[in-house]
């Protein structure tokens, strides 16, 4: 009898949750994709104009395994240093199906409304290891 129980609490047990679809995957801290990387500027776009924020502009350039890796870079912590400092993370989405084994450069930007008027520098990162750190931005008026 104790047997039969136990089925039966077994079968009345909820389905464990159905997975969404795993999306193309995502490098994490220690992941880190870029072979190498050149080429970084910054600076800071506060044209006038109606409605016009100051903007700050990264660019740069990765070397990765693979052509199609999607990359993005996201905005992290300043520092409270004034003028402050801001790391960004680059984050690297893999191609998805098979694709050719070649070294691949490929172009980063970042473009979003400036958290100060001046930077005294933007630290750009990837798996945990520094890519580059920028010194010189400019603010173009």
């Amino acid at each position: 009898m104790p047997l039969a129980t136990a089925f039966t609490l077994v079968s009345c047990a909820p389905a464990p949750p159905k997975e969404d679809a795993s999306p193309a995957p995502v490098f994490e801290m220690s992941e880190c994709p870029v072979l190498a990387s050149r080429g970084w500027t910054a600076y800071i776009n506060a044209m006038p104009g109606p409605g016009a924020k100051p903007t700050l502009n990264i660019s740069g350039e990765v070397d990765l395994p693979t052509p199609g890796f999607k990359v993005e870079l996201i905005a992290g912590p300043a520092d409270r240093m004034m003028p402050p400092g801001q790391r960004f993370s680059l984050v690297a989405t893999g191609p998805e199906g098979m694709v050719a084994q070649v070294v691949t450069a490929t172009p980063v930007t970042y473009s979003a409304e400036a958290m100060s008027q001046q930077y005294r520098n933007v630290t750009i990162g990837c798996g945990g290891k520094v890519l580059a750190q920028i010194t010189d931005i400019k603010t173009a008026h």
